[in-house]
């Protein structure tokens, strides 16, 4: 690739798809038809990749001239990787390059009082930890790993307050078209840094653009796969035949009916289950403990056994703290379920949520008492006036489900 035509005309066959356009400079391809200028560099015996520009926003003449100056100060000592990637993402030519560094873009932040974006960003973060805003431990991790791995290297040491709006963009537009969903979230993380940042005086302004400043892709909303309602008895039938354990085809039964999370059910303690009134209580989750096994929500939630399912689980052996354990020591894999509901069709246990719910529109049953069955947020008015949980008629609505399931007249 050694002219801006051959660069032009080039079709990417996929998303690492990289064409050499000199000495350590390369065009990457994306399916999409984005390409992007990289060069490889060596840095602490380590081979890196540093990000140019966009083509055809930067020619190759122009990604040619700021390698070559990037290469010189690497080689000099003069500059670290990340204040090097930073200021190679706001320039156009090598003078603009070697003019922005000597600015002195990235400062200590010791010397001034204001941090860096990286020390903003934990700092935020920490604060969403202690106001339990996430209450299940992938959507606590998200925000930090989505951090590290796409927004770290390129504005971490920067001081927060010499980050500008066009940097923000060019980082997050690619991630966006690639990796839609997130992107939009680390967009809404990144407002919400600069937002405090802005709050505490360090900045005049808030730099980050909202998601309606980028091209977002149109691509289809992708929902958990669930069953058809009416297939429910089916599954309960074909349920009864499978080479499955007891133990298993009891928790598989238990989060058809309940339409708990997999996790939920997996991690079922037999201190929360009371045989004699049939009554299953998850407590409120520990904030302060990397807990599994609870509501999503976090808040306590009891619900009664269906009678037929109830007794089944009474009659269990108790081997340990778990209801459902194979070994004697810890429960079973939430996966295994997952894995087992897969033998039957595409659907997931998280879809028996969506498949209960269903059901219930098509039985005209309140929406009040479907979203209380399943512990779903309520929003607006409902979140504010209506606090009874039902538990009476949420029982009356377990029973009439599983009559149904177990293809019963109802």
């Amino acid at each position: 690739m050694l002219t801006d035509t051959a660069i032009r005309k080039w079709s990417p066959k996929g998303n690492d798809d990289r064409q050499r356009c000199g000495d350590g400079l390369y065009i990457r391809g994306f399916r999409s038809g984005r390409k992007l200028f990289q060069m490889r560099v060596a840095i602490n015996e380590k081979r890196r990749w540093i990000d140019l520009g966009e083509y055809p926003e930067k020619s190759l003449a122009n990604a040619r001239e700021i390698a070559l100056a990037a290469k010189r100060l690497i080689k000099s000592g003069e500059i670290q990787n990340e204040r090097l990637q930073a200021a190679i993402l706001r320039v156009n030519s090598a003078n603009e390059l070697e003019a922005e560094l000597k600015k002195g873009v990235q400062v200590e932040a010791g010397r001034t009082g204001i941090p860096s974006f990286d020390q903003a960003y934990r700092d935020w973060y920490s604060l969403q930890l202690k106001a339990n805003r996430w209450t299940n431990i992938a959507s606590q991790k998200r925000p930090i790993r989505s951090y590290e791995n796409h927004i770290e290297k390129h504005f971490g040491n920067l001081r927060i307050d010499k980050i500008r709006r066009p940097m923000i963009k060019q980082l997050l537009q690619p991630i966006l078209l690639e990796q839609t969903e997130i992107g939009s979230k680390l967009l809404g993380y990144l407002w919400e840094v600069f937002e405090a940042a802005y709050d505490s005086e360090f900045m005049d302004n808030n730099p980050c653009p909202r998601l309606a400043s980028f091209t977002v892709p149109n691509k289809p909303t992708k929902h958990a796969a669930s069953l058809k309602y009416e297939r429910l008895p089916e599954l309960w039938a074909w349920l009864a035949e499978a080479p499955f354990s007891e133990q298993v085809k009891l928790a598989m039964r238990l989060a058809i009916v309940t339409a708990h999370r997999a996790s939920v059910i997996a991690h079922m303690r037999w201190e929360h289950f009371d045989c004699e009134n049939a009554v299953w209580t998850i407590p409120e989750k520990d904030i302060e403990t990397a807990q599994v096994g609870f509501m999503k929500s976090g808040r306590e939630f009891s619900m009664k056994i269906p009678k037929a399912l109830s007794e089944a689980l009474c009659a269990l052996p108790r081997k340990c703290n778990y209801v459902f354990s194979v070994d004697g020591r810890k429960p079973i894999n939430a996966e295994t379920l997952r894995r087992n509901f897969q033998k039957f069709d595409n659907i997931t246990t998280h879809g028996f949520r969506n498949t209960f719910k269903t059901w219930c529109l098509n039985n005209n049953i309140d929406h009040f008492l479907a979203d209380r069955y399943v512990d779903h947020a309520l929003v607006g008015l409902d979140k504010n006036y209506r606090r009874d949980d039902l538990f009476e008629k949420r029982a009356e609505l377990a029973e009439r489900y599983l009559k149904f399931v177990e293809a019963q007249n109802v």
